[in-house]
């Protein structure tokens, strides 16, 4: 699978959202979490859609020293559901709430990092990679569509 790394400076506060709805205006359209303040490697990874092909199957976005830690095997750590936002636009993005994540091109902010959603437009889980009862990273799930499924899904980060 090919990865799309960037590194992005997040803030206290972040949303996850559908990128075209990132003023915070619509609440079904985003999910707003704390998290550890810093540098995150933020990524997209393909998944096999069947007759629709490969497309992206993960968002994630974990912080610098986190992943330095899992490596090392130094951490424990455990995922959590916190929640499902929507997308009308085929694309999401993690970013600093409050800030304008993209530029004028759409393109990605030094704060943000956006995707295409894997089928398109639909209801999607979000997680949060919970260490010492902080969150330190940031998993959004496009190949699921049915809320049974997203409490059953087994999680890993695989980079």
């Amino acid at each position: 699978m090919e990865h799309n790394d960037k590194v992005i400076k997040l803030g206290r506060n972040i949303t996850i959202s559908d990128a075209a709805f990132f003023d915070g205006t619509n609440h079904i359209m985003a999910v707003e979490v704390k998290v550890k303040p810093g540098y995150y490697i933020a990524w997209s990874s393909e998944a096999d859609f069947g007759d629709f092909g490969q497309r992206t199957g993960k968002l994630m976005a974990c912080h610098h020293k986190f992943l330095e830690r899992m490596d090392d095997g130094t951490t424990e750590f455990h995922w959590e559901h916190i929640g499902n936002f929507g997308v009308d636009t085929a694309t999401a993005a993690i970013y600093t709430t409050g800030t304008c994540p993209f530029t004028e091109d759409f393109a990605d902010a030094d704060d943000a990092f956006s995707c295409r959603t894997g089928i398109g437009d639909g209801y999607y889980p979000v997680y949060a990679c919970i260490e010492k009862k902080q969150v330190v990273g940031i998993m959004v799930d496009f190949t699921f569509a049915d809320e049974e499924e997203i409490e059953e899904k087994d999680l890993e980060v695989s980079k």
